[in-house]
């Protein structure tokens, strides 16, 4: 790995720094609101005795969501180089640990959670236009090729779609907020104590339980770290990017619990499975529900422009490293974008799609992003005492505590969801360790 490291002085010339803050800010409340909102407060509250504990665990899932801004916008300040966690958990620990991040990355969670959020928005475009499964999938592939496509042709158009639906995503959730907090008048509802039987052991284990769905929904804002190299002013930048966005997730996301926890009693919440869409309908009618359908086909298609967007800039700076396919690292000459990388992306989401494994993979893999938050945190940690002169344009409030406890809940988040479903959590880890003998194979081959 020799020429490692003369990478990190040529990588930000290879791309242009073209993204705003503000087109910064779309990527993370873009990456974050996909169709989680519209749905998973209902798992959360299958947990919960009242609606105050409903709107209590959002608001905690936004406090911890905080928690890892505040890293990310340190390490993205100190490390303005396209790769995001490839880049700190190599430099931080070990460079396999780097390349096993980017592995599961590519293998299942941007290229699965593209599938299963095409596909998703496909399926609510049949609402409106009925449609079989297989022309669901056949629309959800031509939606993933068009917008790589556009990516292909620069990050600047890639970066204008994603900024219009981010836009649009936002507005359509406040209309929901608009309507559930302002408009309607709902039934005077008790939202019931926080703590009904007093705090114990078992209502807290309860309150992490209903906490996971919220969290699931709440991360995403690591994405825009896979782009760092193409930010104008990156130690100003984006940390104001990744601050502001989740911010704007947060209001958003409390806000919406706020509506539905109106429109409905927590026993309907808890049994619903399309809660924005029934607490719509209770609150407007009929027309309510296709209010919601549009909205989440908005979410999921800014959702689907934003994964195509970011995902291979992490393969092309490993690729750059000699860490994955070497092709991987072609810029396009006239675009100054990874086009090899964002075909690769799209090839395999396609074929996930179309073997319907994606929904799978997804159920073994989703606790994968929260053990790399975890080693992300710490590597924040070791990076302080590694790196002790770098210029750091922004430090983390609160410094040790926020990165210890931030790693400490997403190590709690993988234990707990290793308890509670211990086959799909091995098979999980199988695919995550299954990049370990391809690693040890390219290191061979980049040495001979």
């Amino acid at each position: 790995m020799a020429d490692h490291h003369n990478s990190e002085l040529n990588e930000t010339t290879s791309h242009r720094r073209q993204l705003n803050w503000f087109d910064a800010a779309m990527i993370v409340a873009g990456a974050t609101i996909g169709a989680g909102i519209f749905m998973n407060p209902a798992e959360s509250a299958k947990f919960l005795q009242s609606s105050s504990q409903l709107l209590f665990v959002w608001a905690l899932g936004g406090a911890i969501a905080f928690l890892g801004a505040f890293c990310f916008a340190e390490l993205g300040a100190l490390f303005p180089r396209s790769g995001g966690q490839y880049i700190y958990l190599e430099k931080a620990f070990r460079p396999w640990l780097g390349f096993l991040f980017g592995w599961t990355l590519f293998t299942t969670i941007q290229t699965g959670a593209l599938a299963a959020v095409a596909f998703t928005c496909i399926r609510f475009v049949s609402t409106f236009v009925p449609m079989s499964d297989f022309w669901v999938s056949l629309l959800a592939s031509v939606l993933i090729w068009g917008l790589t496509y556009i990516n292909i042709l620069g990050i600047k158009p890639g970066s204008l779609v994603q900024n219009v639906f981010t836009v649009m995503k936002i507005l359509s959730l406040a209309v929901l907020i608009v309507v559930g907090v302002f408009l309607v008048k709902a039934p005077v509802r008790d939202f019931g104590p926080l703590f009904p039987e007093g705090l114990n052991l078992k209502i807290i284990s309860l309150f992490g339980l209903a906490l996971m769905p919220a969290l699931f929904s709440y991360g995403g804002w690591q994405n825009l770290n896979f782009v760092a190299g193409e930010v104008k002013k990156p130690g100003k930048s984006i940390p104001l990017a990744i601050i502001s966005g989740v911010s704007i997730v947060v209001v958003v996301y409390i806000l919406s619990n706020l509506v539905y926890t109106r429109a409905l009693p927590l026993e309907e919440i808890s049994q619903s499975t399309r809660l924005a869409a029934d607490s719509m309908e209770a609150m407007v009618g009929e027309i309510g529900s296709k209010i919601v359908a549009l909205a989440i086909i908005i979410s999921t298609f800014g959702f689907t422009s934003v994964a195509i967007l970011t995902g291979p800039r992490v393969y092309a700076a490993m690729a750059r490293d000699r860490a994955f396919l070497p092709m991987a690292a072609r810029i396009h000459p006239r675009y100054q974008t990874p086009y090899i990388s964002l075909i690769l992306q799209s090839l395999w989401a396609t074929v996930l799609l179309f073997t319907n494994t994606y929904g799978q993979l997804l159920q073994y893999i989703t606790f994968g992003d929260w053990i790399f938050y975890c080693l992300t945190a710490l590597a924040l940690i070791v990076l302080r005492k590694k790196y002790p002169d770098k210029k750091r344009p922004y430090r983390v409030w609160g410094y040790p505590v926020v990165p210890v406890v931030f790693a400490f809940i997403s190590a709690a988040v993988v234990i707990n969801v290793f308890v509670s479903s211990p086959g799909k959590s091995f098979l999980g880890t199988a695919i995550i360790l299954g990049g370990l003998p391809l690693f040890y194979l390219t290191q061979k081959g980049g040495q001979k």
